[in-house]
């Protein structure tokens, strides 16, 4: 898991007009990335939580 890359436009600001072609492109772009499983996903926050323990 590394960087990932940012949007300059901020989705998030209510009020913002958002076409339909901007929403398609944002779904497209979020399924590439990967995906786990919930035991995978246990694991590695586990493995997170053990490097950082103090």
């Amino acid at each position: 898991m590394g960087k990932t890359k940012t949007s300059a436009k901020n989705w998030t600001a209510p009020g913002v007009p958002l076409s339909q072609e901007e929403f398609s492109v944002m779904i497209r772009e979020s399924e590439k990335g990967p995906f786990y499983s919930i035991d995978e996903v246990t694991k590695k926050i586990s493995e997170w939580k053990l490097k950082y323990e103090k």
